[in-house]
Formats: structure tokens, C-alpha cells, sequence
């Protein structure tokens, strides 16, 4: 794939250098002009630049002064407008009708944790061209006791069966084993075992049978909420001394954190009876009304979590998620859509004004769902950044969000694998998603 990606790199940097070249592009050529770019490589602004693309990927990137643009180029005027790479959401659990309000957010990547095969011919079908919609990373079914309520799901009575449900997960094509709770210690390690062996990630929750140390020790790669690492290490009552315990297991263990704390913003707000109020927000039409039925019944509740702390339960996983942040921890941004308050490709906004008030710049929490997700995917080389060689996952906005995290809500078009989606068409789609869900 690297040598791949080189040789492409290669061939382009010859293109632009020869004289007379830059007029024989091929393939469908598109050209952002007079914009500035952010290309997420470091903290910079990089203004009045020209961004080509052709067949899908970058081609190149130079100040639009003096840039002679092919005359065949689609030309998508962004003056005064920010170019960002395309958003990832990197704790989602969707279906298929779901893909367009991703992409009308911004957000060019997804990764789901408890996927199926439904979700593998969905994988497909984005992948050839059949469907329209971010880049699909899946987990398996996640592996857990019979107890657990969700549908979809793999559940080994001994260890020898928790391997062979990792074997199949890997022979099916999933990107990675999710853990869930209620297995025990002996099923636990089989899977880490098993999955070393075959040469897949493990990600996901916290069995109580091994613990934070048990998961970090393993060799799991990620956690998924920042509650676990509250479940499995801290404890209730909440004691903030044990954060910096918490936080040197993970960071010498070198795992990475999910922390979804807009759903747990959720959670507070139902609380104090503010999430009704939410449920009257303009996004909430694009809510499936199941799931919206789900969230009124949610919102008659009280004390979800049913803990009685002197701290709030939120603010101790945002205090939680700053230290591991300090720590240089590294941080994804995810949503755990369609949790309650979480609206498919919508909440990873509010995911990102969460990263923000925990203590993160808007760099730092674009970063986390930029440049970290491509790392985590190990995808770095193919998007995550904005520079020549890089598929073009793009993402079109009206404000500056180095200095307002809110302006990445300001989205003026979407470009996924090269193919533009302007402001105008995006309404379209929303519209017409909305109609269907009234």
C-alpha cells in the first residue's frame, strides 16, 4: 500500500515540475481556489491556496497566485471560506439510511462496534461505488454474555468457542474484535490471544473479570467511554486521586481512549429535565421514530446512571478525559450514536464542543477526529491530512474552526473520495431525509 501511495506521490511531483504538463491532467479534474486550507499536519492556516484533485485524490496544493488551473477543472470557489479534511466519527452503531447524514455533516469516515454481515455488504457497496457515504470501519458482533440486550451480538460458552468466534470475525472481514461486559477472565484472554494470532485489534469495554490493568496488561488497544475506565479502575463513590492511577495504566500501556462524552452530557442534562427541551431541536426529524420513542421514555426518567456522587458523573469523566489528554493519550472523537441526544452525524459536533470544554483546544479536538482516527486506522498515509498524494476527503466550511470549534457546523460542501457535494445538494438530501421522517 506505502509503495503504492509513493509511486502515485511520485508520478504527480514529475507532473507539476515538467513545463507544460499541468495542462494534461487526466481523469475529472476539480480545483478549490482562493481558499484556506488547514491541512491538520500541525496548527497552521495555510490562505489563498489552490487544491486540485483529480480522480479522487490531490494532486496539488499551491498558492492560487500564479497557479495556472486546467481548463477542464470543476471550480469550487472558497474564498474567505476554511478547508478542512473530512470528519470521523469513530464510535457509531448505523444502517445503510443512515450514510447521507453523515455525509451532510462532514463526516467522511465512521467506525461502528457491532457490526454484522449487513454492515459488510454495506462496507462493499461504498467501496465499489454503489452506495454514496463516508469510508466504513466495522467491528464484529461484540463479544459478551447471553444476559446482554442487544441483538446483534457473539456469545462463547467457553474459551475455546471465544477463539473460534475470533478466527471466523477475521476470516468474515471485520476490522477489529470488540469486548464487551460480563465475560470472564478466561474467555477474555483467549480472545486477546486468539486475536494476536490473526492479526486483528481489540477494542471496546472493560470486563470487570480483568479490570483496567487486566485490559492494559493484554494488549486491548482502545477503550471505548470514559465511564469504563470509571467502572473498571476508579469506582464509586468518584475519587479524583484515582484519575492519575487510571491515566498511567493507559499511557504506558500506549491505549487509546474514546471518551463519547456527549452522550454522558446527555445523561447530566436528563437530569436536570433539560434534554426534553432538546428533543424539540430541529435535528431531532432526522431522528428514526423507534429511536426517538426510545429517547422521550428516556427523557421521563431520572438519575440514569443511579449513581449518588458529591461529583457529578460527567464532569468527573470530563476532568478524567483532560488528564488523559495531558498525559498524551491519544483521544478519538466518537459519538455513540444513536445513544439518547445522539442524532447520526449531527452529534459529532457536540462531541467536538465536549473535547473543547474539557480543556482541548479546537485544534486538539479536531485533531481527534482528523489525524487521530487516521492513525488508529492506520490510514495515515491515505487521509486525515490535507497534502498532495491524499485521497480527497474534504470538508468545505464558512468560519474558522481553529478559532470556534462551533464552526464546523458551518459547512458550505462536502467532498468523499473525490466526488463534491455542494451546500445546495446537501439541503437537498437533508430535506428529502426529513420528509421521510415525518
Amino acid at each position: 500500500m506505502k509503495r503504492r501511495i509513493v509511486f502515485v506521490l511520485l508520478v504527480v511531483l514529475v507532473a507539476l515540475s515538467v513545463p507544460g504538463l499541468a495542462n494534461n491532467f487526466e481523469g475529472k479534474l476539480t480545483a478549490f481556489v482562493n481558499v484556506n486550507v488547514i491541512p491538520m499536519d500541525s496548527e497552521r492556516t495555510l490562505r489563498d491556496q489552490t487544491v486540485l484533485i483529480d480522480n479522487g485524490r490531490i494532486i496539488a496544493m499551491k498558492p492560487s497566485s500564479g497557479f495556472k488551473i486546467p481548463k477542464s477543472a470543476t471550480i469550487i470557489d472558497g474564498k474567505d471560506k476554511f478547508l478542512i479534511p473530512g470528519l470521523m466519527d469513530m464510535h457509531v452503531h448505523f444502517e445503510e439510511k443512515h450514510l447521507s447524514l453523515y455525509l451532510a455533516n462532514g463526516i467522511t469516515t465512521i467506525r461502528n462496534l457491532n457490526g454484522d454481515s449487513t454492515h459488510l455488504e454495506i462496507r462493499e457497496k461504498l467501496n465499489r461505488g454503489k452506495l454514496q457515504g463516508p469510508r466504513v470501519y466495522t467491528t464484529g458482533p461484540l463479544i459478551t454474555v447471553p444476559e446482554t440486550r442487544w441483538k446483534i451480538k457473539a456469545v462463547p460458552e467457553s474459551p475455546e468457542v471465544a477463539r473460534t468466534i475470533v478466527k471466523n470475525q477475521k476470516a468474515a472481514g471485520y476490522d477489529f474484535i470488540k469486548v464487551y461486559d460480563g465475560i470472564s477472565e478466561s474467555v477474555y484472554r483467549a480472545i486477546i490471544e486468539e486475536a494476536k494470532i490473526q492479526g486483528i485489534q481489540v477494542v471496546g469495554h472493560v470486563p470487570k473479570s480483568v479490570g483496567l490493568e487486566g485490559a492494559a496488561k493484554n494488549g486491548q488497544v482502545s477503550v471505548d467511554h470514559a465511564e469504563q475506565i470509571v467502572y473498571s479502575y476508579v469506582g464509586f463513590p468518584l475519587d479524583e486521586e484515582k484519575i492519575q492511577g487510571a491515566v498511567s495504566i493507559i499511557s504506558k500501556a500506549k491505549m487509546w481512549v474514546c471518551p463519547t462524552l456527549a452522550v454522558q452530557e446527555i445523561f447530566k442534562l436528563n437530569r436536570q429535565a433539560k434534554f426534553v427541551k432538546m428533543l424539540e431541536d430541529p435535528e431531532m426529524k432526522f431522528v428514526d421514530q423507534d429511536i426517538f420513542e426510545w429517547w422521550k421514555s428516556f427523557a421521563r426518567t431520572s438519575r440514569r446512571d443511579g449513581h449518588a456522587n458529591s461529583l457529578d458523573f460527567y464532569d468527573f469523566q470530563v476532568k478524567l478525559t483532560k488528564a488523559l489528554f495531558d498525559a498524551g493519550v491519544p483521544i478519538l472523537a466518537g459519538t455513540d450514536a444513536p445513544n439518547p441526544g445522539m442524532v447520526h452525524g449531527f452529534a459529532l459536533h457536540e462531541e467536538l464542543r465536549n473535547l473543547v470544554h474539557a480543556g482541548l483546544t479546537p485544534y486538539e479536538a479536531l485533531k481527534a477526529a482528523t489525524v487521530n482516527g487516521a492513525l488508529f486506522l492506520d490510514e495515515e498515509e491515505r487521509f486525515g491530512t490535507i497534502k498532495v498524494g491524499m485521497i480527497a476527503d474534504l470538508l468545505l466550511l464558512d468560519g474558522n474552526p481553529l478559532e470556534n470549534i462551533e464552526a464546523t457546523r458551518s459547512n458550505s460542501g462536502v467532498m468523499a473520495r473525490g466526488r463534491w457535494y455542494s451546500k445546495s445538494e446537501l439541503n437537498r438530501i437533508l430535506k428529502e431525509i426529513g420528509k421521510k421522517r415525518s
